[in-house]
């Protein structure tokens, strides 16, 4: 079954049912995550034809995570297939958790964060930002602000309030938050690593702001998926999404259940972090009985011998949306029970979220998870990617037609750009981007696409050399752009530069037919 694949904002603002896939804070525990995902990934895959390029970025519109699960998400969000992201995350691992004998994670962090940053800019790049359109599906990173003890939740919605500043508004973009740097702020765990400084607001000749963050985990939601739920369906985060059991889907996958009972400790700051852990532990326990409570859940765990599993219980008249939860126990009867065998000394270990020698039996016990839990009757067929009936992404590849010349100035370099509005929203000219009088219809098109795209054929005279691919829309919406934003209406073209959806735009219908021709 071929399936349509979707660009960031299509998965944002295109009808039909939704799919969150939120993923838990624990440490090296994610690697017990990654066991899971392996095997949810191939159940999707053979659900969608079995197509080795399939990713779950194509599946899912919206993948969440805190502290380590979102290291995960924003890899699975850039493409990465879960064995790509398995390569990556067992080199963090054994490169970062190196325990320097001089850091007791009291007085100093535990861990220097300077390997941790190499990895994940090695991973995400430098200079890729929140908002790129390199990311394939929504992106939702749980971090949690130290300076204002308030939870931030920082998503690459389009539509958002904070995604893009105006021209005279002092805070910076989220959209221009370096990618590595806003992970690295949701896996800043107290004792672990030391804050991450975000500057979140600067203008000439006015004060430098700058927040601190702290793992996401510390807020209520290292579990993030009522925190993705409400940025899915809350007015204030502008995503809109229907909630109901047929037309949202949330998968959740935990990093493992450890045992919750704390024997006390007589060195006080030892005391005070096993309290916050175990107050994370209480808000992880008390998300799953909120998301069992609002939903149809095949997978709902008894939660404790008062509650039972909630089936019972429901908060409204119908379910808002579907909910399945997967995660492992570590209590020694239920590790033996998938993984047997393991030493007892090693069993006893396995919660410990710095331990970089448990990553292959936390990633088998995973693995054994995912083969045992994850069924592929759990997804629903409504669920399913819409099919294509040519095989492909539904897009098809054109040429500009070789009269299609235009006229073409670029902005000097010393200058200072301007806005305009065109398209139902406001364009940004940057210096050295190209200002184009196509047949009268002038816009602005960024230096680097034009560089690429574009041959010069006479005196101020340019023509498309490269292909487009290009799909009719099915309904309305907005397309993000290089320059700013483009509205569009059904049967309206979306077209882009690049063949895997990147460097979008739209044209309306008529002029798209009379500019382009299919490729031969």
């Amino acid at each position: 079954m071929a399936y349509r694949i979707l660009t960031r904002d299509e998965h944002f603002s295109s009808k039909g049912p939704k799919r969150i896939l939120a993923l838990d804070g624990g440490g090296l525990r994610g690697i017990l995550s990654l066991g899971i995902l392996k095997h949810l990934e191939a159940t999707l895959r053979a659900r969608h034809g079995g197509d080795p390029g399939f990713r779950l970025c194509h599946y899912f519109d919206l993948i969440s995570g805190t502290s380590t699960g979102a290291i995960i998400a924003a890899a699975l969000a850039t493409g990465m297939s879960v064995d790509e992201v398995i390569g990556h995350y067992q080199q963090l691992g054994r490169e970062v958790f190196t325990r320097d004998w001089l850091r007791f994670g009291v007085v100093r962090a535990r861990y220097d964060e300077t390997r941790l940053i190499e990895n994940l800019k090695r991973v995400f790049g430098e200079k890729r930002t929140l908002g790129e359109d390199t990311l394939k599906t929504g992106l939702l990173v749980m971090t949690k602000r130290l300076d204002t003890g308030s939870p931030w939740p920082l998503g690459n919605n389009p539509a958002g309030r904070f995604f893009r500043a105006g021209k005279d508004d002092l805070w910076i973009s989220n959209s221009d938050y370096p990618l590595w740097q806003v992970v690295r702020a949701s896996t800043a765990a107290p004792s672990y690593f030391d804050p991450e400084p975000i500057t979140i607001a600067s203008a000439p000749g006015k004060i430098t702001q700058a927040g601190s963050f702290v793992d996401g985990g510390v807020s209520p939601f290292n579990n993030p998926s009522l925190q993705a739920f409400m940025y899915a369906t809350l007015c204030g985060y502008r995503v809109n999404w229907t909630a109901r059991a047929d037309r949202l889907l949330l998968v959740s996958v935990g990093t493992g259940m450890s045992d919750l009972s704390q024997a006390p400790s007589r060195i006080a700051a030892a005391g005070a972090l096993r309290a916050l852990f175990s107050l994370m532990d209480d808000c992880a326990a008390l998300v799953e009985i909120v998301m069992q409570w609002i939903s149809k859940s095949p997978t709902a765990r008894v939660i404790d011998a008062d509650l039972g599993d909630c089936s019972d219980d429901l908060l409204g008249q119908s379910p808002l949306l579907t909910y399945l939860r997967y995660n492992v126990s570590l209590l020694p009867a239920d590790v033996e029970g998938l993984l047997p065998g393991l030493p007892a000394k090693q069993v006893a270990s396995l919660a410990e979220m710095d331990n970089p020698d448990n990553l292959d039996a936390l990633f088998k016990l995973g693995e054994a998870a995912g083969a045992a839990r994850v069924e592929a009757d759990h997804f629903d067929a409504g669920f399913d990617l819409p099919q294509t009936r040519d095989g492909g992404s539904g897009r098809v590849k054109y040429v500009k037609r070789p009269d299609q010349a235009v006229v073409a100035i670029q902005v000097p370099p010393e200058s200072s750009g301007f806005t305009f509005e065109k398209w139902g929203a406001t364009q940004r000219c940057t210096a050295g981007d190209w200002l184009v009088d196509n047949d009268g219809d002038v816009y602005t098109v960024a230096q680097s696409t034009f560089a690429r795209t574009y041959q010069r054929v006479g005196v101020g005279k340019y023509i498309k050399t490269t292909p487009v691919w290009a799909e009719a829309a099915r309904d309305a919406g907005q397309v993000k752009t290089q320059e700013g934003s483009t509205s569009y209406k059904a049967g309206d073209y979306l077209v882009f530069n690049q063949e895997d959806g990147g460097d979008g735009y739209a044209i309306e219908k008529a002029k798209f037919e009379s500019m382009y021709e299919p490729a031969g």
